[in-house]
């Protein structure tokens, strides 16, 4: 039989609801979470998040992971979660259209009543696995997909899989406009929630630890933030540098450290065995990236009182520190200025104060888990009939503050 063909033959229907919800006039529903890996990225936490709320109001709850080969998860799951990790088995676009047969199959076991995905190739594997099942999905849409590379097949297929989606949810007004203008009306926005651990809490430092955190790889320009910070270290011979994460950059930042006679003052630690370890670190939270879909980091920072700085990269930089003093953004990709603000900040204690009580302030009021929640709620519900869309529309702020 030919494969490609199978990927859309007539599936089973959706399954029989289980018993009434009348505390909320709803139904407890069958969901599967759909995502890459299982690993320490914002995808991930997203979906741990839901998941574990959703199986609080009664559903029950898959998550399946495409690319994770084992179901080891950074974030932990309770043990009533269904976590399926697919075979890796063979690369290249063999491997992706077996992938997404498994994935087929997967859902024809658990029979959901609604699939939701994550990241733009998951979404398309999703996509073209649900095709014929008779169940509606929803494309959540994580990173920057107009500058992430990726093929023409990808590149195609993506806005034609969202059209047959249910929802699309997307974290930022910049998103959203750069979607075709047939898809707005299908759009939610929803930003990721943040919240710390109860009892968490760090002791103020003097401004001489900057920290960092992402995979180390070309989009989180972790070459750019070596750069500028060698440009002020000769000035600033007490602070230091911390950069936490793995990845396929790692000797190519390890060179680099040693060519600009950093050695002493840059550390790259690897990934922390707790989420917000990395925050105990620094006094100031420093995004590099030359390009984001939503960065959970820099809401971590500022919910923590690290003073924060970032590029003004799309996307989501400039909305999450849209508010007087929420954090200081640099023009996208400039070394020289973010060198600049970080010496600023380092070296003025009142202005490193501003910023961080402003930050704190900026993400418990805009980005608190109950609310954006609530949002998610919403869209599991239009999708399945049960209620009229969302309103999708954020509220506007203040400008955000830019670094002079």
């Amino acid at each position: 039989m030919d494969t490609r063909r199978s990927l859309f033959r007539i599936g089973t229907a959706l399954s029989p609801r289980p018993e009434f919800r009348q505390e909320t006039m709803e139904f407890p529903v069958r969901i599967a979470f759909v995502l890459s890996g299982l690993g320490t990225g914002g995808a991930e936490k997203i979906v741990n998040l839901l998941a574990h709320h959703r199986l609080s109001r009664g559903d029950a709850v898959s998550v399946i992971a495409v690319n994770a080969g084992t179901p080891d998860s950074y974030f932990p799951y309770d043990r009533a979660i269904e976590i399926h990790a697919l075979a890796k088995g063979a690369s290249g676009p063999l491997g992706v259209l077996l992938r997404t047969l498994a994935l087929r199959r997967r859902l024809r076991r658990f029979k959901p009543d609604i699939v939701i995905s994550f990241l733009t190739k998951i979404n398309v594997q999703t996509g073209l696995a649900a095709t014929g099942l008779g169940v509606p999905f929803v494309l959540s849409e994580r990173n920057n997909f107009l500058t992430q590379e990726m093929s023409p097949f990808w590149r195609r297929a993506s806005p034609i899989v969202a059209r047959r989606a249910k929802c699309l949810v997307m974290q930022t007004r910049e998103a959203c406009r750069s979607l075709p203008e047939d898809l707005w009306p299908k759009v939610t926005i929803i930003p990721n929630p943040v919240a710390l651990p109860e009892n968490w809490s760090r002791t103020p430092g003097d401004g001489s630890r900057i920290v960092a955190v992402g995979r180390l790889d070309r989009q989180k320009g972790f070459d750019l933030l070596l750069q500028a910070f060698a440009n002020i270290a000769g000035s600033l011979p007490a602070v230091t540098l911390t950069i936490f994460g793995e990845g396929a950059q790692r000797t190519a930042l390890e060179r680099q450290v040693q060519d600009l006679g950093l050695g002493d003052r840059v550390r790259l630690p690897g990934v922390t065995k707790s989420p917000v370890d990395w925050i105990s670190a620094g006094d100031i939270f420093v995004l590099s990236s030359r390009f984001e879909g939503f960065p959970n980091a820099v809401l971590e920072a500022m919910t923590a009182g690290l003073a924060t700085i970032a590029f003004d990269c799309p996307w989501g930089p400039s909305e999450i520190l849209d508010g007087p003093d929420a954090g200081l953004l640099v023009p996208a990709g400039d070394v020289l200025r973010l060198g600049e603000a970080i010496r600023n900040v380092a070296t003025d204690p009142a202005l490193r104060h501003l910023l961080a009580d402003a930050g704190a302030r900026t993400a418990a009021s805009r980005y608190a888990t109950a609310p954006v929640l609530a949002r998610w709620d919403a869209v599991i519900a239009q999708a399945l009939g049960q209620t009229t869309r969302p309103d999708a529309a954020p509220s506007l702020h203040a400008g955000a503050r830019k670094a002079r």
